[in-house]
């Protein structure tokens, strides 16, 4: 029986005088009938929004789900309880409603703390087993990332070109980066991927197709009047237009009165006009190119429009992330950073250098702890880099600290101890640096120890690195085992 029939059930052999029911006796009350009608409408919300919340649990609910649940039921039982303007015979019919939802609380609790259990030991088991590596990321702005790597197994296997999309309403700012949540699935092989992702790439930026400061020029093949023939060696790629074919085939386009064709479009992401002027022997066609792009013959130019810009994408920016692989056989999991655009000469003068720097921002991955406790966690990342007295490049430490679980503060942090910086930019072990890391839970320092690494991208005008991204392991005793990653930026 549903939240509303039960209401109306209770309502009408408990409270005879409610009109709803067709009572003819009358209660005397001395408060509003507005406020009465008010009560109900915010008893009934919370009510509808718990049974929501309830029946929305499942195996795949996380802890999160679970106490929102438990929430916005203790909220509709607060605010049955807040309604002076009700009467007890009323008031008991939405507490018989309450606790029918709360007894489908209990039983889903059953089933997503079974659920919760199972996925800590899964997620324990690939802490401790190997990692999913040679993992990169193709970043875009404002777009999913396109994921590849090799996941663990016998034999092992490589993941080519996974494409993600992002979770709704995960995206998010955290120190200048920016983060998201995705996910890829391939349910009828039973796997599933998640990958949490922060770039500090930003939207891209615009410059002129032609003339002053422009991309194009004479040297690109430019006619007097500023427009682009189509030729043999055009990237063919960048032709774009929706009035050229997609799929197979050679589409052939007809004049219009004045004897030429016009067809919108855009070259290079430059808004214009292709042009051509078919001949007897010679149709203006257009046709996909095998090798990508699109294929036009006939004597095509591209015109472009007063003020067509072209779009500059960010070309260095960094990120990292971590991606959990769920499959039926087990988890798999990898951290992961990088960089585009930091050549190694840019760190030409590094090792000359001196005096120290702090680099700090966030960090996320996932922990297991005790054999049942496990999870992801996010973090805050500081290193403090010594940059050595110009007899060599210096060293790099740190402190991974502030760790949060599911909203909550936990009394954790991860010492980074000493690593080599290396004249392309690389943090690692080397020499008496050992890059070693020590789990630290309430003050009681672990006697094991893992390793990290990291790198230096993007140096400022003064030639010093402007980021610093890496990945760490921790561990703590026999079943605490931690792997994360992160970036930072340079502090004032």
């Amino acid at each position: 029986m549903s939240t509303g029939k039960i209401l109306l059930a209770v309502f009408c052999a408990a409270a005879l005088a409610l009109a709803s029911c067709g009572g003819g006796g009358g209660v005397s009350v001395n408060v509003s009938v507005d406020r009465a009608k008010d009560q109900r409408t915010a008893i009934d919300r919370a009510i509808k929004a718990a049974e929501t919340a309830v029946e929305t649990l499942g195996e795949g609910s996380d802890e999160a789900a679970l106490a929102a649940a438990k929430e916005a039921v203790s909220d509709a039982k607060g605010a049955v309880t807040a309604a002076s303007a009700l009467s007890t015979a009323e008031k008991d019919a939405y507490g018989t409603a309450i606790r029918a939802i709360e007894r489908s609380l209990d039983a889903a609790e059953v089933i997503v703390e079974a659920a919760l259990a199972m996925a800590a030991e899964r997620l324990s088991m690939a802490l401790e087993g190997t990692r999913i590596t040679a993992i990169s990321a193709a970043v875009t702005h404002a777009a999913a990332p396109v994921m590849s790597g090799t996941v663990p197994g016998n034999p092992a296997t490589p993941v080519p070109g996974l494409e993600t999309t992002a979770v709704r309403d995960s995206a998010s700012t955290v120190d200048g980066w920016r983060r998201g949540r995705y996910t890829g699935a391939d349910e009828t092989a039973g796997i599933s991927d998640t990958v949490v992702l922060f770039t500090n790439i930003e939207a891209p930026g615009a410059q002129p197709f032609s003339g002053e400061g422009g991309r194009y020029g004479t040297a690109n093949g430019l006619d007097a009047d500023g427009n682009l023939p189509i030729v043999g060696t055009t990237d063919a790629t960048l032709i774009a237009s929706s009035a050229f074919p997609t799929g197979v085939g050679i589409r052939e386009h007809t004049a219009g009165p004045g004897g030429t064709v016009e067809v919108a479009g855009s070259f290079d992401g430059a808004s214009g006009t292709y042009v051509c002027t078919p001949t007897s022997g010679s149709a203006c066609t257009s046709a996909v190119r095998s090798g990508g792009g699109t294929r036009l013959l006939g004597g095509w130019k591209f015109v472009p429009a007063q003020g067509a810009q072209v779009p500059t994408p960010d070309d260095e920016y960094q990120y990292f992330g971590w991606w959990l692989r769920k499959a039926e056989g087990g988890w798999a999991l990898g951290v992961f950073h990088d960089g585009v655009g930091s050549a190694a000469d840019e760190f030409a003068d590094l090792v000359a250098l001196e005096g120290t720097a702090t680099y700090r921002g966030p960090a996320t991955g996932h922990f297991a702890l005790g054999g049942q406790t496990a999870g992801e966690f996010t973090a805050t990342a500081t290193l403090e880099v010594n940059f050595g007295d110009n007899a060599g490049p210096g060293t790099v430490e740190g402190t991974v600290d502030d760790f949060t679980v599911g909203g909550k503060a936990m009394p954790w942090s991860v010492e980074l101890q000493a690593a080599a910086i290396n004249p392309g930019g690389a943090i690692a072990a080397g020499g008496n640096a050992t890059a070693l890391t020590y789990w630290t839970i309430d003050e009681n320092r672990g006697a094991s120890a893992a390793t990290w690494s990291g790198r230096f991208h993007d140096v400022n005008e003064d030639q010093v690195p402007a980021v610093a991204t890496g990945v760490f392991e921790a561990v703590h005793g026999d079943s605490g085992r931690m792997s994360g990653a992160f970036g930072t930026t340079l502090q004032p």
